[in-house]
């Protein structure tokens, strides 16, 4: 007749079970760290993806406006001069509001930074009805529109045409307009690469 031996059971040891918990606190350490890692990356795309939003939307309408500027002029006492000067900070020209080609109506636009009480910076857009060449500008009435807050950089920069030369100062009694005029401009985030816009109806 055979005799069934049995061995006595055996549990976790303490040190085992130590060695257990160790383990699984590192995996599911490994798990929320990698949760956190997928959420910042997450945040970081959306702020990419808002960044270049912005980007387009700035450069997009300034290239419309730029793309449909008229070649007027304007009485300034005696003398007539172009419808168009610029600075670092700023410039002023006409085109159509809305783009509708020759149906829209011409606007003056005068395009500044504006400046808060607590130090930030908009890009601002002001537009003005034109009424011909002897109209008296009333800013005080303009529509106004910031095309991009908080604003870090901005410079303004227009190009001769006959020199290629680069300059930050564009009089309006100057006989041509420029060629082509470049945005230098910068968010939170660090500049953006130079917008450059030909004046395609000034050449």
């Amino acid at each position: 007749m055979s005799r069934t031996v049995r061995t006595p059971s055996r549990g976790f040891t303490l040190l085992e079970l130590l060695i257990g918990l160790a383990v699984t606190s590192a995996v599911v350490a490994l798990m929320f760290a990698g949760v956190g890692v997928i959420g910042r990356s997450e945040e970081r795309n959306q702020r990419v993806i808002e960044r270049t939003d912005r980007m387009l939307v700035v450069s997009q309408w300034l290239g419309r406006k730029f793309d449909a500027l008229r070649l007027l002029s304007r009485r300034n006492e005696n003398t007539f001069v172009n419808f168009f000067s610029g600075n670092a900070a700023g410039l002023l020209w006409v085109a159509p509001l809305p783009e509708r080609g020759e149906a829209g109506g011409l606007y003056v636009f005068r395009m500044n930074p504006l400046r808060h009480d607590n130090g930030s910076v908009d890009l601002s857009v002001e537009a003005v009805p034109y009424d011909g060449a002897l109209m008296d500008l009333d800013w005080k009435q303009a529509l106004r529109e910031t095309l991009m807050a908080d604003v870090r950089t901005l410079q303004w920069h227009y190009q001769d045409g006959q020199t290629g030369q680069w300059t930050q100062q564009w009089d309006a009694a100057k006989p041509a307009y420029p060629a082509r005029i470049r945005l230098d401009i910068g968010d939170a985030q660090g500049d953006w690469p130079p917008l450059i816009f030909p004046l395609i109806r000034a050449r």
